[in-house]
């Protein structure tokens, strides 16, 4: 019965131990994942910014590319003969700069649509990441859940064996005392009267 108590308590503990081993290595992991996801996001928003500050210098050097192609018409429509204030120069002036806030707005727009893209793809991953983690710490839950459960388990079976052990003695004990008062009562029959001895 000690050797059964022993081993049912080993196994128990041993279920309990991998359970909780188990807990801690998926708190362990939900913990990188929510890390990860929160580097995903911090990573998002400054290539966001990024994009802001490119399109920002992309935008100066459109104005400043506008700017000398304008001073370069000027300069051949005056090597040209032809005054500035005339309705073709002007037209030609006001086409450019058109041009040119087109180019900045194109610019700005395609910024904003990649900035907004890469925030949002970053926003998406930290959810999963999250979700993720969630379902990491869940399972390492139901683990430990598990291993108490099977070392309840283990020990109520162990208590059942040793009681059915116990009695199965107690039984077997009873049966030798039966045995023995049987023997004591048949060694005390008598069988008539006993030869009496003259001195």
């Amino acid at each position: 019965m000690t050797a059964t108590a022993v081993a049912g308590g080993l196994q128990a503990y041993g279920q309990y131990k991998e359970g909780a081993a188990t807990n801690k290595y998926m708190k362990g992991v939900a913990n990188i994942q929510e890390e990860q996801g929160r580097i995903e996001l911090a990573r998002g928003e400054k290539q966001a910014e990024l994009i802001q500050d490119s399109a920002k210098f992309t935008g100066k050097k459109q104005q400043t590319e506008a700017a000398q192609i304008a001073s370069a018409q000027r300069a051949t429509l005056v090597a040209n003969g032809i005054d500035l204030s005339s309705v073709t120069s002007a037209d030609l002036a006001t086409e450019t700069i058109e041009k040119s806030r087109l180019d900045e707005l194109a610019i700005r727009y395609n910024a904003d649509i990649n900035s907004w893209n890469t925030t949002e793809d970053a926003k998406f991953k930290k959810w999963s990441l999250d979700t993720q983690a969630s379902q990491s710490r869940a399972t390492g839950r139901n683990a430990l859940a598990s291993g108490k459960r099977s070392a309840f388990t283990t020990l109520l079976s162990t208590a059942g064996s040793m009681a059915a052990g116990g009695l199965l003695a107690g039984a077997g004990a009873g049966s030798s005392s039966v045995a023995s008062g049987g023997k004591a009562a048949t060694s005390n029959i008598s069988y008539g009267a006993r030869a009496t001895m003259i001195a």
